[in-house]
């Protein structure tokens, strides 16, 4: 007896997976109730649900689910000390099918399918169908519940009309947020203060591990309450380990009905993501600072299944289609290494700028453009911000008169650097350029020679992670074992994989935050108290 007692204070304490349980359950007595609270826990605190991420999807979820089943107690945390996560500072545009701005410009033959086949065509086969498929059924209902819970969408886009085209999109479609994703979470944080009492909001409250009875239902969760997050330090590890953040007080929270993982991604984590992709070492990312890979250790330990943590989605600070009027310069050889253009592919071109700074420990590849170049730019909003120094990390942009003070503020070889332009401007007369950089696509931009100069680092940012929990359409997350859906915790937004696959189509980020967190509250709201 007091073996089998010492077994099953160790497997609920370590997480292990409801299809290892099966021979452990087999060995417990026969009145061991798995769904009684265990005696080796003693819980600190109660409640209903208990909401881990303050962002788009968390938020949402909270709203959901005390409204589906209002008087509950909810509880919907943070690890920083500011709310939002990476929603507050992303801007969240929304593809939405069939809003009345739409129409109003009469576009009155876009459907979900036309989406979703618009999705899939980025995803290359890597997403599941299923979860796919409900995010494109859902984009309404998702954008009516933010318009009924205070969001506001600015109708000057688009010249007055609310919807501007985007690139990969078949139909106008797309709809911005007043004031960004900072609209979309500060609408949603006054709608719960000023309307849903059940729901308290904390901050500072670090997720250490998902508790799961011996059946493998969630029950509860490890935490620490005053957290002070170190971007210096990991969130885990062990005690002695100087490098461990050990700040915060621990806690035992019972979960009665359900934990909703809206943790977002792990974008800032270089380690983690690097020891995946090489390469990704030296990418930047302007994600919430707090938006390590701790989150997705504890599901992991949990026994969640994690799938596509070899994908992710790059961004640039400027247009990837205005990359072509100016050259890539490796500013160490001062020579080209990659087409510009590269078929508009923003991961190809990603991977292959990555590649390049990793050949000279990380030192950063010089854009270099003329003045004619600059006059061809698409974005020219974006150009300003960046000439101005307003456009996030790395994304400044400097004007030089000369092309020797360019080279001068970056270290180059002028000698070598004037070759290489010499020589780019040869064969693009020609139209026979090294790496197949396409002249017809140039514009009047097939030299460079025009004072003055431009010039920028160009680093992709990692700005979404694609890996994570692989979800059910029900938003629940897959044992990692049994390949069965976890009860009692379900995961939304960034937190969860399987959505877009290969590439996430812009415009499309919002949706999976947003239709997964309706889900996840909703079910959460409807599941039975496990006591």
């Amino acid at each position: 007896m007091e073996n089998n007692n010492k077994s099953r204070r160790q497997f609920i304490r370590l997480g292990i997976t409801s299809a290892a349980v099966a021979p452990l359950a087999a060995m417990l007595p026969l009145n061991a109730n798995a769904n009684q609270t265990p005696p080796e826990i003693h819980w600190d605190e109660e409640m209903d649900i208990l909401v881990m991420g303050t962002g788009m999807a968390g938020s949402i979820a909270a709203i959901k689910a005390a409204e589906t089943t209002p008087g509950m107690k909810i509880i919907l945390a943070d690890k920083m000390s500011r709310l939002g996560g990476s929603s507050l500072i992303s801007g969240l545009n929304m593809a939405v099918v069939g809003s009345p701005w739409q129409k109003e410009i009469g576009v009155l033959d876009d459907s979900w399918e036309l989406l979703l086949a618009d999705i899939e065509k980025e995803s290359k086969g890597y997403n599941h169908i299923e979860i796919t498929k409900t995010i494109a059924q859902n984009t309404l209902p998702l954008f009516n519940f933010l318009c009924d819970h205070g969001v506001e969408f600015d109708k000057s886009i688009g010249n007055g009309t609310g919807i501007k085209p985007l690139g990969g999109h078949s139909r106008a479609r797309c709809v911005w947020p007043v004031n960004g994703g900072s609209g979309i979470v500060k609408s949603l944080q006054k709608h719960m203060k000023e309307n849903i009492a059940e729901i308290e909001i904390r901050k500072q409250i670090l997720l250490e591990e998902i508790i799961r009875n011996p059946e493998g239902r969630v029950i509860g969760a490890k935490v620490r309450e005053n957290y002070v997050f170190n971007r210096e330090v990991k969130d885990f590890g062990e005690n002695d380990n100087p490098s461990f953040n050990a700040t915060g007080n621990t806690r035992y929270y019972k979960i009665k009905r359900g934990l909703i993982m809206a943790t977002g991604g792990y974008n800032q984590d270089r380690k983690f993501r690097g020891d995946e992709v090489g390469v990704l070492y030296n990418s930047v990312s302007t994600a919430n600072p707090g938006a390590t890979a701790g989150a997705l250790k504890a599901m992991i330990k949990a026994g969640f299944k994690p799938i596509h943590m070899t994908l992710f989605r790059f961004a640039f600070p400027i247009p990837t289609e205005d990359i072509l009027w100016g050259i890539l310069v490796n500013p160490r050889t001062c020579k080209r290494f990659i087409d510009e253009f590269n078929n508009n592919d923003r991961q190809g071109l990603g991977l292959a700028i990555l590649s390049e700074r990793r050949r000279i420990n990380g030192e950063q590849i010089v854009l270099i453009y003329d003045q004619t170049g600059i006059e061809n730019y698409h974005d020219k909003q974006r150009l300003h911000l960046s000439l101005e120094g307003k456009n996030g990390t790395e994304g400044t942009m400097w004007k030089f008169e000369t092309l020797e003070e360019l080279a001068q503020n970056f270290n180059m070889d002028i000698n070598q650097l004037q070759k290489t332009i010499a020589e780019y401007n040869q064969n693009m007369a020609d139209n026979k350029d090294q790496f197949g950089k396409p002249k017809a696509m140039m514009k009047t931009s097939t030299s460079i020679g025009k004072a003055p100069y431009y010039a920028m680092w160009l680093n992709p940012r990692y700005n979404y992670s694609q890996g994570g929990a692989m979800i059910t359409p029900q938003a629940q997350p897959i044992d990692v074992v049994t390949e069965q859906p976890i009860p009692g915790v379900f995961v939304c937004g960034e937190a969860s994989a399987g959505s877009y696959g290969y590439i996430r189509l812009t415009a499309c980020g919002s949706l999976d935050c947003g239709v997964f967190g309706m889900i996840a509250g909703e079910n959460a709201g409807k599941e039975t108290p496990w006591e």
